[in-house]
């Protein structure tokens, strides 16, 4: 497990600490073996890319970079909309696309109130089934060779009401 102090030791090796925090942590750090070790890591690798060799960029090298993030910005398709490019020759798909969602919700609508009046017809004579088959007095309180039936023959309080 991480010291949850060791997150401070970039900042404090940035010397972006205030001089109470970066004394608490110089303690802390004497103290901590975890904090100790990383403190000791980020200074070496501090130090490897401070001794890194260098090498320079080709000649025009930021140049061509800058001029390549010019002309993929220009040739992306957000900014070719932006500038009205392209409408001439794709205006008929968005349009089909939209007839083509209208007939869909055309037949939906349809098929809905086609089914509506079926179901309409047939209200009367189900609803007279479903309230029959919601009816309890079908049901017995308690069915034969049931345990709370055992239970109520046991007691002899089997057919009360």
């Amino acid at each position: 497990m991480s010291c949850p102090k060791s997150i401070l030791i970039s900042a404090y090796l940035d010397e972006e600490l205030q001089e109470s925090d970066k004394s608490a942590l110089e303690t802390h750090v004497q103290g901590c073996a975890q904090c100790g070790e990383v403190l000791r890591n980020m200074r070496s690798l501090r130090a490897a890319f401070a001794n890194a060799e260098r090498h320079p960029a080709p000649y025009g090298f930021a140049t061509r970079v800058i001029a390549r993030t010019a002309e993929l910005k220009s040739h992306s398709p957000l900014s070719a909309l932006l500038r009205g490019e392209g409408r001439e020759r794709g205006w008929r798909v968005p349009l089909f696309a939209r007839f083509a969602e209208a007939v869909v919700l055309l037949a939906v609508i349809t098929v809905g109130v086609l089914a509506g009046g079926v179901m309409m017809n047939n209200s009367a004579a189900a609803t007279t089934n479903i309230a029959s088959s919601l009816s309890l007095d079908l049901f017995e309180a308690t069915p034969p060779g049931s345990l709370g039936g055992a239970y109520l023959a046991m007691t002899e309080v089997r057919n009360e009401k």
